[in-house]
């Protein structure tokens, strides 16, 4: 079955089943407006998937264990919205977030429909993602393309009153003095279960048995990166230099590449 389709299917169940549910919240007091909605994003590989399992980790967020796209899918979209938040108010979560990397191409549209939400935006080395890349679909190609276009959204949203952009290198080196800044940017506590993120294992993906693989594209990727997000912190800064190719590390000297590096404090070498 095609993956929008299986998407289309969930979101109508779901909605089904939270239009009972929404009426029982009335009943027992559950329908509260939420603190806080919290979008995740920007170009994949940056470091995305960690900071939603730290803030899963946080006990007054609810977060769903996938990318909903629901901001893609047009037709969905305020379905798909309206079920994550009775999901959250259900779960009797106060906070709300979601991740999907390639939401840091709807931010408009997401201010539209959701008013008052903040975002946090993922950066990282150019060199780094396209890396991952490599590994994931055997190019560093796509890696390339998605972080020029995604640095220059961040660029963009690093003056706005709703966006914080966190570098991935940051969260590695000091994720607690991290954390507390983007806790007090969306609007509520830090929480010490943040760090320890890695003590309760869960399931992204809809993966039942995390677990080191090759990490190639499909459920092979999908199985590593819900492994490698429930281990503690480990440094996978600057891989790219046992990984690219010179003429992949040369693009990034190349404008406007070049210009986005140093922008985001990373130097060209």
């Amino acid at each position: 079955m095609d993956g929008r389709i299986r998407h289309i299917i969930y979101q109508h169940i779901h909605g089904i089943a939270l239009d009972a549910r929404q009426a029982f919240q009335k009943l027992t007091g559950q329908d509260k407006a939420l603190k806080s909605q919290t979008f995740i994003c920007g170009c994949p590989h940056s470091g995305t998937t960690l900071m939603a399992n730290m803030f899963a980790a946080h006990p007054q967020v609810f977060i769903p264990m996938r990318e909903t796209e629901i901001f893609h899918f047009t037709a969905e979209t305020r379905r798909g919205l309206r079920n994550l938040q009775e999901q959250a108010k259900l779960a009797g979560k106060p906070h709300l977030a979601e991740k999907t990397p390639i939401h840091v191409f709807s931010l408009d549209r997401i201010r539209e429909l959701v008013p008052g939400a903040t975002f946090v935006i993922m950066m990282r080395d150019g060199r780094d993602v396209a890396a991952s890349f490599v590994k994931r679909w055997g190019n560093a190609d796509g890696g390339f393309r998605n972080w020029v276009d995604a640095s220059e959204i961040a660029t963009e949203a690093r003056g706005a009153d709703d966006a914080i952009v966190v570098r991935y290198e940051d969260l590695i080196a000091d994720p607690q003095d991290v954390l507390e800044k983007v806790c007090g940017f969306v609007g509520m506590p830090f929480d010490p279960a943040m760090l320890e993120y890695y003590k309760v294992q869960r399931s992204w993906f809809g993966v039942k048995r995390p677990e080191k693989t090759g990490g190639k594209d499909g459920v092979e990727h999908k199985t590593l990166r819900s492994w490698q997000v429930n281990q503690p912190i480990f440094d996978g800064r600057g891989g790219w230099r046992k990984i690219l190719r010179d003429e992949d590390v040369a693009r990034f000297k190349t404008s406007p590449a070049n210009e986005l590096m140093q922008r985001f404090g990373y130097a060209v070498e």
